[in-house]
C-alpha cells in the first residue's frame, strides 16, 4: 500500500535536505513524497530542484502550515498520509 508523507516547508532550507532524506531512506515501499514549499525565501527551490526525480514539489504563496497540509494532501494518492 503506498504511503504518502506530506512535508510542509517554510524557510527551512537549513535542515530541508536531513528531512527529505530521511524520508527517502525509510526502507518501506512504496512511499510518495510531497513537499509543499509555502512560499520559501530562502534556497528551499534550489535544494528541492536535487530532487526532482524523487518528489513532488507543490509551490505556493505562503498561506500557512495548515494551507500547506491541505495541498498536499489533496495532491496525495496514498491510502496512508
Amino acid at each position: 500500500m503506498l504511503v504518502s508523507v506530506i512535508l510542509p516547508t517554510y524557510n527551512r532550507a537549513w535542515c530541508l535536505e536531513r528531512a527529505v532524506d530521511s524520508v527517502l531512506a525509510q526502507d518501506y515501499s512504496p512511499i510518495e513524497l510531497i513537499v509543499i514549499d509555502d512560499g520559501s525565501t530562502d534556497e528551499t527551490p534550489e535544494i528541492l530542484s536535487r530532487y526532482q526525480d524523487h518528489l513532488v514539489v507543490i509551490r505556493q504563496p505562503n498561506q500557512g502550515v495548515s494551507a500547506a497540509r491541505n495541498a498536499g494532501i489533496k495532491k496525495a494518492a496514498g491510502r496512508y498520509m
